[in-house]
């Protein structure tokens, strides 16, 4: 139950636009499994744009060496 509800939380928060990404509030969750997904799921989720990010500057600084 843990996995899916973590998982669910970060289909939701990836299928919106990147300016209509609503902040959650783990913290506003009652202490439980419920928060622990939460913080599961934001972890998941910054983890995939941290990797994003990632890729992105790697592409970016290949196409500068690669212009030169």
């Amino acid at each position: 139950m843990k996995h899916r509800t973590a998982a669910v939380l970060a289909i939701l928060l990836a299928s919106f636009p990147r300016g209509g990404i609503a902040q959650v509030d783990c913290g506003a969750i009652p202490a439980g499994p419920a928060r622990t997904d939460c913080y599961i799921g934001l972890s998941r989720i910054h983890g995939g744009q941290s990797g994003i990010a990632a890729g992105t500057a790697r592409v970016q600084s290949d196409a500068a060496r690669h212009s030169r």
